[in-house]
């Protein structure tokens, strides 16, 4: 059951009313003159979306009825029909509408159509109708594989009418791998490769209507010991033991046999690792983009499972050995040509979280330059403990960064002092973690973004839509649980912003609440203010840009701790998104359950697929999708998504079958 995009208002009369839609569609064949069989879909405020195939998919120049009758409608009244997107509306009625798909469609665009009660306009019910054109198969980069291990791997054509038919067309398939044969939008590349090299290869898939597609690929072979990881990495992991905040950062390096060594620096209620070097460790391939990381320190030796992107640049990682310590990271790739003090020297904003040292949740973020001499100048930062402090001098020293992109400094701010180590990603970005060994002084991690307009920020830079992420923490009989909000401003304007947040409170079901006239400001370095005041007591944020629609936000004063991040929406309105696959993973987890890290999840047509199976919605004009899937993950097995980018999904669970939601970053292949 999936429920529809909707809004909910008050009742007409101390009555309630609910719209229902009964959507009917045809698959058409050509442009639209054969029918198909009839599916019946059900969109209703309060009630859900079902459909056998999971999705309102039409040929290009197709036509789609639907039908709307408003439960408690007494004055029969009826709907008014609002579109979002491609396409047209014909034959309106209060009950009836026709939608003609658009023509000369290359590949899938979607529209979103809404039914909007007359008798109480705040009742609304939407549907997303996806239109398939002429096929077109999604850019896609092969994984490599690995000498005498078994392969798959998949590519997708959008758009087009099924069945489709895939083959080689020229060049050849490395030696041990073929086609699996599959009629369907995605056709599988599998087997077990014999000999170690490079093959390019063109792959075509024609549809029923003889439309064709084609896309030249080139899939590399490796020893078998290789693993997908090489070259050099930094990673941030956020984690728990014993139901306490973990913190660590680090960098490794994998050479051309799988072998790995590296440093990381960690911190739990304990006391910390502080530049803990490696000695070998090893990196190993299991699956298509999937491995395993055994980390050798000094100290330990731990694991990880990890999930790649077909770049090989970045990935997600979780520890999955069996210890006390459980938690999820990023890792990107590391530029070793910014491993210098001269590169890495200008303006950031950053956004650092965890404990405070004793029972409470901490976050710091804030801006800072750093000098090429080594000095901390022109800082500024706010908090949001009990203590908290605001808009307050920062300064502080720094040190260059050594062959693994390591370097360290401590930040003063209000009497507070944060040693630091950091981690270089590249010129832009950092990651970093408390690196002392007391146990009772504040465990953070998080990360420093390169202000792009440094002392030139205004309320302009709020000017496009951005989506809000909010990670709070508390405790729930002794043990950490999270409360967690997604959301999007937009709509800037003379001071205001409008706000739509969707919370998972605790175990809550998924609440979504609209805000307008929201006021804010933006100072020039970066640092804005966010006040929603049609709540008792009013919400206060404070944010610091790195750029425009980008940076790090807290909730001053909130009794979660709520932390989190802005990130520049791009693409709205989603009218060409026809699904990607993703990989991703939990990130800045606030309890220790459930922590998830996702290889491939293939968003395609209304369809979830890969790791796991369901259906999704998707408002085109915000960008905001929910989902219901087949297994509980993040914490429910329905979902809010917010799309950062056609590359990039926030991802939230409604925690409503565990006390525990989590975020996820869902990235494309």
């Amino acid at each position: 059951m999936m429920r529809a995009m909707q809004k909910s208002g008050s009742a007409l009369g101390r009555g309630v009313i609910a719209l229902l839609v009964l959507l009917s569609f045809a698959a058409l064949a050509g442009c639209g003159s054969k029918k198909a069989s009839t599916t019946v879909v059900g969109v209703s405020v309060g009630v859900g979306l079902t459909t056998a195939t999971g999705s309102t998919l039409i040929y290009q120049g197709a036509t789609l009825e639907i039908d709307a009758s408003v439960v408690n409608d007494s004055s029969n009244s009826g709907v008014t029909w609002q579109l979002s997107g491609p396409g047209t509306l014909t034959s309106i009625t209060k009950t009836t509408v026709v939608y003609v798909g658009p023509t000369t469609v290359t590949g899938s665009v979607a529209a979103t159509l809404t039914a909007v009660a007359v008798a109480d306009t705040t009742q609304t019910a939407s549907v997303t109708i996806t239109v398939n054109g002429t096929p077109t198969i999604t850019p896609i980069t092969l994984f490599p594989g690995n000498q005498n291990i078994a392969y798959g791997a998949g590519v997708t054509v959008t758009g087009g009418l099924g069945p489709y038919t895939w083959a080689v067309t020229s060049g050849t398939l490395p030696a041990g791998l073929s086609l699996n044969g599959s009629t369907t939008q995605t056709i599988g590349i599998t087997g077990t490769p014999t000999a170690i090299g490079s093959s390019t290869f063109t792959l075509t898939v024609t549809d029923a209507n003889s439309g064709t597609a084609s896309i030249v690929l080139t899939l590399l072979v490796n020893q078998k010991t290789a693993c997908l990881l090489q070259g050099r990495y930094s990673y941030l992991f956020i984690g728990y033991k014993s139901q306490l905040p973990v913190v660590r950062a680090g960098a490794f390096n994998v050479g051309a046999d799988g072998t790995m060594s590296g440093v990381t620096d960690y911190k739990d209620a304990n006391g910390a690792r502080v530049a803990d070097a490696g000695s070998q460790g090893l990196c190993q391939t299991t699956t298509q983009n999937y491995g395993t990381l055994k980390i050798v320190s000094t100290n330990t030796t731990e694991t990880f499972d990890f999930g790649v992107a077909a770049t090989l640049s970045r990935g997600h990682m979780q520890e999955n050995d069996g210890s006390a310590v459980v938690g999820s990271a990023q890792f990107f790739q590391q530029d070793t040509s910014a491993f210098s003090q001269t590169v890495l020297a200008g303006d950031y904003s950053f956004g650092l979280v965890g404990s405070d040292g004793a029972s409470g949740r901490l976050g710091v973020v804030g801006r800072l330059t750093f000098s090429p001499s080594g000095s901390i100048v022109n800082g500024q930062a706010d908090t949001n403990s009990t203590s908290s402090v605001a808009a307050t001098p920062l300064s502080g020293s720094w040190s260059a960064p050594d062959a693994n992109g390591r370097g360290t400094a401590t930040l003063a701010v209000n009497g507070l002092s944060l040693p630091i180590a950091y981690y270089v990603v590249d010129a832009n970005t950092l990651f970093v973690v408390s690196n002392d060994t007391a146990k009772t002084t504040p465990r953070l991690a998080g990360r420093m973004s390169r202000q792009l307009s440094p002392n030139s920020f205004d309320a302009s830079a709020l000017s496009g839509p951005s989506i809000l992420t909010l990670l709070g923490s508390s405790l729930v009989q002794g043990l950490p649980a999270g409360t967690f909000a997604t959301g999007r401003l937009s709509g800037a304007l003379a001071g205001s912003v409008s706000l739509l947040l969707d919370t998972a409170d605790r175990g809550a079901a998924l609440v979504t609440n609209s805000y307008t006239s929201v006021p804010y400001a933006v100072a020039a370095n970066g640092r804005g203010t966010l006040a929603v005041n049609a709540v008792t007591p009013a919400r206060n944020f404070v944010f610091y840009l790195s750029s425009p629609g980008n940076g790090y936000i807290l909730e001053s004063g909130s009794a979660l701790g709520n932390f989190g991040f802005l990130d520049a929406q791009i693409g709205v309105p989603f009218t060409s998104y026809s699904g990607s696959d993703y990989l991703g993973g939990t990130v800045f987890p606030v309890d220790d359950s459930p922590i998830t890290l996702t290889s491939q999840i293939v968003l395609q047509d209304g369809l979830l697929s890969g790791n796991l199976s369901g259906n999704y919605a998707l408002d085109t004009s915000t960008g905001r999708m929910e989902a219901s899937v087949s297994q509980n993950i993040f914490g429910g097995t329905g979902l809010v998504m917010y799309l950062v980018s056609p590359t990039k999904l926030v991802v939230m669970g409604n925690s409503v079958n565990s006390v525990n939601s989590q975020v996820a970053w869902l990235q494309t292949f």
